[in-house]
């Protein structure tokens, strides 16, 4: 050991006598711990948010989505797809077609979004997570599954052939819009009812591929758009497609949510920057502690200097002191922040107010090697203020 590291480390651990000096550095300590603490679990807590949030996309917006490249309609033959099946790295195709319509229930009538899916709907997104009431099932010509909005605002009854709906398509005929102003009509009963991102206000139904197709007219080989699933890195997966497919539009998730993305990650780098700041104001009471030390001790320092110590090991002694109080407060910031996140994650101590939801945390270590990489930034530059002092004296 060096004799500069062993003199940091007498100066830190060996002092027993209830100081100012001693009052400072403990101070020091416990204020880089909170700051330290207040930055991992923000970080794990916006981590957390970020997943709830991307959940509902993910309930709607699969791994990666095939549109047509020009117009509504996506013309897809059963050999196109059987070479999308065979893609490595795709592991469930699933075929929608999407459609506005008019949804009565007696009295009461909205508008919402027809969403019909095959059987392989279930196996390539998650919408098992989003449903409030029911299990999603397979579908068939009489049932469907709407959003928790439509089932408020229409009052719909569920599983029961007496709480049927009507769902109609308006008619593109303006010659003859007014006197029959839908095309077509069909009965349906609720299965099951999910949340949207925005309950109060997306109207949405699910209902069987067959039924879509007959509401909007689609003709064979002809969906709005085909969903896919996939085990490996859906870039790849986009360029192979994009390669075998080149008339078709491929997005990935993220460019699916782009906006949404670009939200989050903005986000995520004012939060940071705001507690890096926070962790760099409280390291100004290192500068304090080491400065205060330096004073204290300025008779050994004369003597180690008389002992042929220079300038430079002087410096390194006060350095490595701050840099032990950084450390210190980090490791405790670090210790507690992540036990308290992990009982969180496991135990949902917390819940939402007004919500029966736990407060969503998510400890990754990237957040963990953000604020480390932080932290030794924020030390290096409070310990170097703080050892200055050391040059002036003697």
């Amino acid at each position: 050991m060096k004799p500069t590291d062993f003199i940091a480390l007498k100066y830190f651990f060996s002092r027993k006598n209830y100081n100012i000096v001693y009052i400072i550095s403990i101070f020091s300590v416990l204020v880089l711990a909170i700051a330290n603490f207040s930055f991992l679990t923000i970080l794990s807590v916006f981590s957390g948010l970020e997943e709830y949030s991307l959940s509902f996309s993910k309930s709607f917006d699969p791994d990666i989505k095939l549109r047509p490249a020009s117009g509504k309609v996506l013309k897809i033959t059963e050999s196109d797809i059987k070479l999308i099946r065979e893609t490595e790295g795709v592991s469930n195709v699933s075929k929608i077609i999407i459609g506005k319509a008019v949804i009565q229930n007696g009295n009461k009538t909205e508008f919402a979004e027809v969403i019909g899916v095959d059987g392989e709907f279930e196996k390539v997104i998650l919408i098992d997570s989003i449903m409030v009431v029911g299990a999603f099932a397979e579908l068939n010509n009489y049932t469907s599954y709407t959003s928790s909005s439509l089932s408020r605002k229409l009052d719909l009854t569920l599983y029961n052939s007496s709480g049927q709906y009507l769902v109609s398509t308006l008619s593109s005929d303006y010659l003859n819009f007014f006197i029959q102003p839908f095309s077509n009509s069909e009965w349906l009963v609720s299965n099951g009812v999910f949340r949207t991102r925005n309950d109060d206000n997306e109207n949405r139904v699910v209902v069987s591929l067959p039924i879509a197709s007959k509401l909007f007219g689609y003709e064979k080989n002809t969906y709005s758009e085909v969903l896919l699933k996939t085990t490996g890195n859906s870039n790849d997966v986009k360029k192979k497609i994009e390669k075998a497919l080149p008339n078709i539009s491929v997005l990935t998730h993220k460019e699916q949510n782009e906006t949404l993305y670009k939200i989050m990650q903005s986000e995520r780098l004012i939060v940071i920057a705001i507690m890096f700041f926070i962790v760099l104001i409280s390291a100004f009471n290192v500068v304090a502690a080491v400065s205060m030390l330096i004073i204290e001790k300025e008779n050994n320092i004369k003597t180690f200097k008389a002992l042929g110590m220079n300038r430079g090991e002087v410096f390194q002694i006060f350095l490595k002191n701050g840099m032990l109080i950084n450390f210190s407060g980090l490791v405790i910031g670090l210790l507690v922040s992540t036990t308290l996140i992990l009982i969180q994650a496991n135990y949902s101590i917390i819940s939402i107010p007004g919500l029966d939801i736990p407060y969503p945390v998510s400890l990754k270590i990237e957040n963990i090697v953000i604020m480390m990489v932080c932290a030794f930034f924020v030390s290096i530059f409070s310990s170097y203020l703080g050892a200055l002092a050391s040059k002036k004296i003697k």
